[in-house]
């Protein structure tokens, strides 16, 4: 009995002494992210696709791509690699696509129609006796059509915004004298074009909820801004700057924020660069002119030529996957680039015991559905690459630790065309497993003096 109470003191405080205050773990943790900076590879190895072989003007929402043929609208499925013809009559120009609607100009109807490929249904939307321009200078995105519109004279053309539920039809802009805007674009609620006010311009915004005017910019005798394109929360748009100091241009890109107002310089130059930019998500085209197309992504700062020479047309479009663009006198082509894989998912036990084997499993997702692979660092001075498996497929890999310590467990996923992801860190913990009697005791005898002499007494007795 006595050896007992001894054994339950003795327990007792050292239980107390050290679990103070302790709550249950837990083996599995969420990730760890560490993100840094990757080089997105945004070329991959990618063919071009042709589409046509004429230099006809296109554009692209989705699955499809449409362009015109005087009569005919011709809607080419991206995934099918098929072209339906579908005779809509008149003398039609600029076709423009939004989700599976398309409108375009009809010369001899004087005013805009509508197709819808879901449904085959064609409609007369407004008469509007435009005189003509350029592709430009009407957009349309979901159920707004945002348009230039001239009566009569070069400095008479004014922007309006049809609503095709409505049939509203409202003038935006009366500009006086010889100023005018020109290139108008829209995404959701938000309209922004250029206005031209003598050699300079300017980016205006107007929000169609709040009917509120923004000067996006104000810029003096030696600067202009043009060609805005939006997407999101930014307008994106083409800056020149005189430098009369120096007696130099620079050219370039610049972006504004719809919700803070700050305006960021992108890129500049003192070739020309940065020209009709177009924007969608991350991802922004952009000449250089009579040099090539190319890509910027603003979450990585990366830049890259997907088309280099002279015989480039605008405008371009793009998604999510595709870059769309026409060749003069050769045709028009998709460009698909390559997003990076998602940093992967880890998990698994946070902490174990040297010697042990522990599963974990690792899951990314690409973009673009490609196959990915997995690089594993597990902090012991061992890594290793898996086999390519399905975007979004989990795998799991055992792994154990033969000494005791912190471990940071690190992977990356890499997609077939070599683009990698950003890191993913998991920490897990390898603790001490054996503890001597004789240091047991000593620290107890160190902490607690009465116990020896307890002990003393009982041995004595």
């Amino acid at each position: 009995m006595k050896i007992k109470i001894i054994c339950l003191l003795i327990c007792t405080l050292f239980l107390a002494s050290i679990f103070i205050g302790t709550t249950n773990a837990k083996n599995l943790v969420s990730i760890d992210m560490n993100i840094t900076d990757s080089n997105v590879d945004m070329r991959g190895n990618r063919d071009l696709i042709k589409i046509i072989d004429e230099d006809v003007i296109c554009d692209l929402d989705n699955d499809f791509v449409v362009y015109e043929n005087r009569t005919i609208l011709n809607i080419y499925d991206i995934k099918t690699g098929e072209t339906e013809n579908v005779y809509v009559g008149g003398d039609i120009v600029f076709p423009k696509i939004s989700e599976n609607r398309v409108v375009y100009y009809d010369y001899k109807y004087m005013g805009f129609k509508m197709y819808n490929i879901n449904t085959s249904e064609k409609t007369d939307l407004i008469v509007t006796n435009w005189p003509g321009g350029d592709s430009d200078d009407f957009q349309f995105s979901g159920n707004y059509i945002i348009y230039e519109n001239t009566d009569s004279g070069l400095y008479n053309t004014e922007i309006f915004l049809y609503n095709i539920t409505t049939g509203e039809n409202i003038q935006l802009t009366d500009s006086p004298g010889e100023d005018f805007p020109e290139n108008p674009c829209i995404y959701k609620n938000i309209v922004a074009w250029q206005l031209t006010e003598g050699n300079i311009a300017d980016i205006v915004m107007y929000n169609i909820d709040s009917k509120k005017y923004t000067r996006v910019t104000n810029t003096s005798q030696f600067e202009s801004e043009t060609f805005p394109s939006i997407y999101g929360n930014n307008i994106v748009y083409s800056y020149l700057y005189y430098d009369k100091v120096n007696g130099t241009i620079l050219y370039g890109l610049k972006m504004y924020n719809i919700t803070t107002g700050d305006e960021t310089t992108i890129l500049k130059a003192e070739e020309p660069t940065g020209s009709t930019p177009e924007i969608f998500d991350n991802i922004i085209a952009y000449s250089e002119v009579g040099v090539s197309l190319r890509l910027y992504d603003l979450r990585t700062n990366y830049d890259i030529s997907i088309y280099e020479g002279d015989m480039l047309a605008y405008p371009w479009n793009l998604n999510e996957h595709y870059v769309l663009f026409t060749i003069v006198k050769d045709g028009v082509y998709l460009y698909k680039y390559n997003n990076p894989p998602n940093p992967p998912e880890i998990n698994g036990p946070d902490s174990g015991k040297p010697g042990i084997e522990y599963e974990y499993t690792f899951n990314s997702t690409d973009l673009n559905e490609d196959p990915v692979m997995y690089f594993i660092d597990w902090g012991d001075n061992t890594s290793e690459w898996t086999e390519y498996s399905d975007s979004g497929k989990e795998i799991m890999l055992k792994h154990n630790w033969t000494k005791k310590g912190d471990y940071t467990i690190k992977a990356k996923a890499k997609d077939v065309y070599g683009a990698e992801s950003n890191w993913s860190e998991f920490k897990v913990t390898i603790p001490r497993t054996k503890t001597t009697t004789y240091l047991l005791f000593h620290w107890l005898f160190q902490r607690f003096p009465l116990l020896e002499r307890l002990l003393s007494l009982f041995r004595i007795i």
